[in-house]
C-alpha cells in the first residue's frame, strides 16, 4: 500500500511547498547608532556642549578640523570656535619675490587673526617683520589681546632706528604665558611697571634694555620661570630678584659689567655664552636646586655659591672697566685686551674651591678653558659635582707638561654611578687630552658616549689611532661608544648646548 506524497512530507518540514527553510525572526535595529545620518536615529556626539567638541577639533590639525564643517549643521561653525595655532615656518615663500611675497603674508595674517571668531593662543613669526609692516603690527597686538594670545613670538627689523615699540595693550596682556621678542624696544619704566603679570616664560633677542628698565620689567612679571636674555645692550649691572625663577640664559653680546643672581631660590638652569663669561663678572647666591651651569670657566671672575670664588686685584678691575668703556671702538679694544693680557696673568687670583661644599644637585655641566690652564684645579672643579651626569668641555687642555697627571687621579665620585656622556669641544689630539679622555674610558663604569669635536676634519688614519691610544680593551662600561665629529658636523648633531657654543665654532 504506497502512501500519499502529503503522508510522505518529512517531520519538521515547513507547511509552506514554497518556504524550504526555517524563517528567524529579524533584530530589531537599535535605536542608538553613532555617526548615522538618518534623522530618525540619534547622534549622541553631536549632542555634545560646544565646549567638549572644540576640545576634541582641538587634538586635530586645523585641516582636519576644517573638514568636520562638512559632516552636518551642527559642525559647519565649531571649528571656528576653536584655538587658532599660528607658525609661519610651514609656510612657503618665494624666494625670487621675497619681499612682496613676505608683505602679503603678514597681511593676510592680519586679516586672519581679526576674522577668526575664536581664540587664538599661539603666534610665531620667526621671520622678519619688516619697518613698512609696524603700522598694522599696533593692530594685531589688540586682536591677540583680546582674544586671549598665550604664545607670541615675534622678530622685527634690524636696523636701529626702526625698532619696533611695543604696544602698551601688549605688556598689559593678562592671558600671555610665553613671549619671544626679537629688535624691538620697550616704552619708558612707569609703563612697564605693569606688564606681563602673568607671563612665564621671556625671551629677549637684540633688544635694547637698561638696569632700571630690567629691574621694573621682572618686578612687574611676578610669575616669571625663564628668562633669556641674547644679545641685548645696553646692561651694565644685573641684579636678579625673582622667586620662582628656574631657568636663566644670557648669551651674545650682553657686555654687562656684573650679573648677582641675588635671590631666585627654584634656579635650576644657569647658562652663560662664552663672551659672557669672559668679560662679566658673575655671582650666584643660591644653588640649592640648580642642576644645569655653563660655561663655567676657571679664569673667569666668577662667584657660585659657596663652593666657588674668584676676585682680581683692584688695578686689574679699573683696567678691565676701562676696556669694557671703549668697546666700541673695536681696534682700541682689542689693543687695550691684548696690553691687559699680560697684567691679567700677573694680577689675577687664582679660583678658590671649597670642596667641603659640593653641588650634588648639578647634573650638566659645561666648562670653558681659556688661558692658562691648571690640571689639578679641573680635578678639584670636577669633584665637586659629584651627581654630574653630562660633561661638556671647550677649550684646549693639551699642554705637554700635563702629560701623565690624570694616570694618578683616583676616580671622581660621578664616575661610577652617574656619568653618562662626556663631549670635549676642539680637540686636538695632544697626549693630555688623549690622557683626560682615557681617564673616563677607564673609569666610567655607566658611561654610554665620549664625544670629541675637532677643529680639523678627522680622517680615518686619524681616527684609528685615537681609538688606539685610547686603550678601548680596557673600558670600564661595555655600552660605551666614540664618536669622532668636525666641528660643523657637531652644530648639526642638534646639541642641545649648540646656541652657546655656536659663536665660537
Amino acid at each position: 500500500m504506497h502512501q500519499s506524497s502529503s503522508s510522505r512530507r518529512r517531520v519538521g518540514a515547513p507547511s509552506d511547498p514554497q518556504s524550504h527553510h526555517l524563517r528567524l525572526p529579524r533584530p530589531k535595529r537599535s535605536s542608538v547608532v553613532y555617526g548615522a545620518s538618518d534623522q530618525n536615529q540619534t547622534d549622541l556626539i553631536s549632542k555634545l556642549p560646544d565646549c567638549l567638541l572644540c576640545s576634541i577639533l582641538s587634538l586635530l590639525p586645523i585641516r582636519d578640523a576644517i573638514r568636520t564643517s562638512a559632516l552636518s549643521s551642527r559642525w559647519r561653525d565649531l571649528w571656528k570656535l576653536n584655538p587658532l595655532h599660528f607658525n609661519d615656518s610651514t609656510i612657503r615663500f618665494d624666494h625670487l619675490n621675497y619681499y612682496q611675497t613676505h608683505f602679503k603674508t603678514l597681511e593676510a595674517l592680519v586679516c586672519i587673526a581679526s576674522a577668526h571668531p575664536g581664540p587664538i593662543h599661539t603666534f610665531h613669526i620667526s621671520r622678519l617683520i619688516t619697518p613698512a609692516f609696524h603700522c598694522k603690527v599696533d593692530n594685531l597686538m589688540e586682536t591677540l589681546t583680546r582674544k586671549g594670545i598665550r604664545d607670541l613670538s615675534l622678530s622685527f627689523g634690524h636696523r636701529e632706528g626702526l625698532r619696533y615699540r611695543l604696544p602698551s595693550s601688549l605688556l598689559q596682556c593678562q592671558s600671555l604665558r610665553k613671549a619671544s621678542l626679537s629688535h624691538c624696544f620697550f616704552p619708558p619704566s612707569p609703563v612697564v611697571n605693569s606688564c606681563f603679570p602673568n607671563l612665564r616664560e621671556l625671551t629677549l633677542e637684540f633688544v635694547f634694555l637698561w638696569d632700571h628698565l630690567l629691574q621694573c620689567l621682572l618686578e612687574s612679571c611676578k610669575q616669571i620661570e625663564v628668562l633669556q636674555l641674547i644679545n641685548c645692550s645696553g646692561l651694565q649691572y644685573v641684579r636678579l630678584n625673582c622667586a620662582k625663577l628656574q631657568k636663566f640664559t644670557i648669551r651674545g653680546a650682553v657686555h654687562a659689567k656684573e650679573v648677582v643672581i641675588e635671590d631666585a631660590p627654584e634656579l635650576r638652569s644657569l647658562r652663560f655664552g662664552e663672551s659672557t663669561v669672559n668679560h662679566t663678572r658673575i655671582s650666584v647666591r643660591n644653588v640649592q636646586k640648580l642642576e644645569v651651569l655653563g660655561f663655567f670657566s676657571m679664569n673667569a671672575t666668577m662667584w657660585i655659591g659657596k663652593t666657588f670664588s674668584k676676585s682680581y686685584n683692584q688695578v686689574i678691575t679699573v683696567l678691565y672697566e676701562i676696556a669694557i668703556m671703549y668697546y666700541e671702538h673695536y681696534f682700541l679694544y682689542l689693543n687695550l685686551l691684548l696690553t691687559f693680557d699680560v697684567y691679567l696673568l700677573f694680577f689675577q687670583h687664582e679660583m678658590s674651591v671649597n670642596r667641603n661644599m659640593g653641588l650634588p644637585t648639578v647634573k650638566k655641566l659645561a666648562v670653558l678653558v681659556i688661558g692658562p690652564f691648571n690640571c689639578s684645579l679641573l680635578s678639584d672643579v670636577l669633584r665637586c659635582f659629584p651627581c654630574l651626569e653630562t660633561l661638556y668641555i671647550k677649550g684646549s687642555i693639551g699642554q705637554d707638561q700635563h702629560i701623565g697627571f690624570w694616570e694618578q687621579q683616583a676616580p671622581f665620585g660621578f664616575c661610577e654611578q652617574h656619568l653618562k656622556s662626556v663631549t670635549m669641544i676642539q680637540f686636538c689630539g695632544q697626549g693630555s687630552e688623549v690622557d683626560f679622555v682615557k681617564f673616563f674610558v677607564e673609569h666610567g663604569q655607566v658611561l654610554e658616549r665620549i664625544t670629541l669635536v675637532c677643529e680639523d676634519k678627522p680622517t680615518a688614519d686619524r681616527v684609528t689611532t685615537l681609538r688606539r691610544d685610547l686603550c678601548l680593551e680596557n673600558r670600564a662600561s661595555m655600552h660605551l661608544e666614540i664618536e669622532i665629529l668636525h666641528k660643523f658636523d657637531f652644530i648639526t648633531d642638534s646639541c642641545e648646548w649648540a646656541s652657546l657654543f655656536y659663536t665660537s665654532l
